[in-house]
């Protein structure tokens, strides 16, 4: 067997694990990362690095083509979206075993980056409103989410939506909003008062895009292929900063480990698992060990570990639904206009009579995604017609919505054990009633202010995937000021595991509507911080 040894142990290279890591090295201590860490493919890889070099004008359709692929729908979880046309950022099944009880399931990621690979790089802050329950505050979150928007860029600007949610950045890097964005925003802002008097706000989408290019190739340049995978690479990725931390040589970066297990050792933490590529076994010990290998894998990990003779624990989610949304006037030449197709607007909504928390709606424009999604429909035979495209595309736009966990459905997790004494996850989604209701009134909230918003939600398009489908989701080990088993303090750790600090969305006690991924970099850079001064 492989033995090991680090003062600092990290699991996992998503956006929690480098967050914690960046609080580490900036507090002087060197970092091992054990990660099972997939990449692209080579072949894919040197279509990428070929366009990365080339001006749009000069890309192949076959390139073009290669980058988008192709979803298989029998095969793959319902709106899982792919990296560069390829699935490497979801785990095989035979590499961590999730069987699910229900229809309803979503992939989880053992990738180098985690979902970064495939997030949708909003960024969006939390209000305190929404965080009642949590044992810490935002004034506590305030600096972490600085210290992270340092290292992560953002085309945020300021605007009415900042007095709401702030940015917690300084950065000058905006994206232009594509047409129907622009028009969209420009009608918005005419009835400004008369929205925020009804509880609406609104903004440019704020993504984690490096419009400037600074460090990349070149600046955006509106190619349209933001959801496939930006050739540039200006989506950011955890893998960015993971490349200049192994670049500098503050961190020991060590792939194809997956970790199945943890002890807790008196003065240090004993991690046991296996090599992805021969097979064998390895035992790591640290004097401190940070967990962030996302939700499905750290809770089969933690369920493995802790012993507790339960071996099951609920992960909440935060809903996902999506209205599309008919705008009054169309826009043309959409499909071949030169834009980004990530997120044009955040529109929230902080009505009591449809919901006590924010709701927090991204609005899509036209986009080759969209278009592939619209073929999967009854609509791939008028998307047939020149004459439907233009005055149909033009006007769609799609609201892709997201509620409190708390009222939301959430996935029930039970540990399983195989005839061989292997573990694995059972996973049951299971949806909330409130949660129809409460997304029946957002589009009736909508709809009553179709004339100001100048679009309207098309009901029959409605579509509410099932739990955890969305990918915001956590709470499975929620900090508690007296955390009881399977619950963790502030600093992420279980009771008689003081050593092993839980750094991901697992230890959110809720999980609010607005994008989750700064909030869990934010409270991981906490968690680190706190913890780089207890002694090791």
């Amino acid at each position: 067997m492989e033995t090991d040894s680090s003062d600092y142990l990290v699991i996992g290279s998503g956006p929690a694990s480098i967050a914690a890591v960046m609080a580490l090295v900036n507090h002087g201590h060197h970092v091992t990362i054990l990660d099972v860490g997939t990449t692209l493919d080579p072949k894919r890889k040197g279509v990428v690095d070929r366009m990365a070099q080339l001006n749009p004008e000069d890309w192949t359709e076959d390139d073009i083509a290669t980058l988008g692929g192709q979803r298989e729908q029998q095969s793959e979880a319902v709106h899982s979206k792919r990296s560069y046309g390829s699935s490497f950022p979801f785990a095989t099944p035979n590499a961590l075993r999730i069987d699910w009880r229900s229809s309803g399931k979503f992939n989880h990621s053992l990738a180098k980056g985690g979902l970064s690979n495939v997030w949708g790089a909003s960024l969006l802050s939390n209000r305190q409103q929404d965080i009642e329950d949590w044992p810490i505050t935002i004034q506590d979150l305030a600096p972490h989410y600085r210290e992270v928007m340092k290292f992560v860029p953002s085309t945020a600007i300021l605007d009415d939506l900042d007095e709401f949610l702030p940015t917690y950045s300084i950065q000058s890097n905006p994206l232009k909003p594509s047409v129907q964005g622009s028009r969209l925003l420009s009608d918005l802002d005419k009835e400004r008062s008369v929205l925020v008097r009804s509880g609406i706000r609104y903004g440019r989408g704020r993504l984690a895009i490096q419009a400037n290019g600074e460090g990349k190739p070149r600046p955006c340049v509106y190619c349209a292929l933001c959801l496939e995978g930006c050739p540039y690479g200006l989506i950011y990725s955890s893998t960015d900063t993971l490349a200049g931390l192994i670049a500098a040589q503050k961190v020991r970066y060590l792939s194809d480990r997956l970790v199945e297990t943890f002890q807790s050792d008196g003065e240090r933490v004993v991690v046991v698992g296996h090599n992805t590529s021969d097979g064998t076994r390895f035992s790591f010990s640290a004097k401190r060990l940070f967990l962030g290998a996302g939700v499905l894998p750290t809770a089969l990990i933690c369920l493995n570990s802790i012993g507790t003779g339960t071996g099951r624990a609920t992960l909440r989610d935060s809903q996902y639904f999506i209205y599309p949304m008919l705008r009054f006037c169309g826009v043309s030449g959409i499909e071949t206009e030169r834009m980004h197709t990530s997120t044009q607007v955040f529109i929230e909504i902080n009505d009591p009579s449809v919901s006590r928390h924010t709701v927090h709606l991204q609005i899509y424009g036209y986009s080759r995604f969209l278009h592939d999604e619209l073929e999967r429909t009854f609509l791939r035979w008028p998307l047939r017609f020149a004459f439907f495209r233009k005055y149909f595309l033009g006007r769609l736009m799609i609201a892709q919505g997201f509620l409190h966990s708390s009222e939301s459905g959430h996935v029930d997790l039970d540990l399983k054990h195989t005839p061989d004494g292997k573990c694995f996850l059972e996973a049951d989604a299971v949806c909330n009633p409130t949660a129809f209701r409460r997304i029946l009134k957002i589009g009736w909230k909508l709809a009553r202010n179709a004339l100001k918003l100048r679009m309207f939600p098309l009901f029959p398009g409605l579509q509410i995937p099932s739990p955890g489908s969305g990918y915001h989701s956590g709470g499975s080990f929620p900090m508690r000021e007296n955390p009881a088993q399977l619950e963790t303090d502030t600093f992420g750790r279980f009771p008689g595991h003081d050593r092993v600090h839980i750094i991901d969305s697992s230890v959110l006690p809720s999980v609010p509507a607005t994008s989750i991924t700064m909030t869990t970099m934010a409270n991981a850079h906490r968690i680190a911080t706190k913890a780089s001064s207890l002694p090791i």
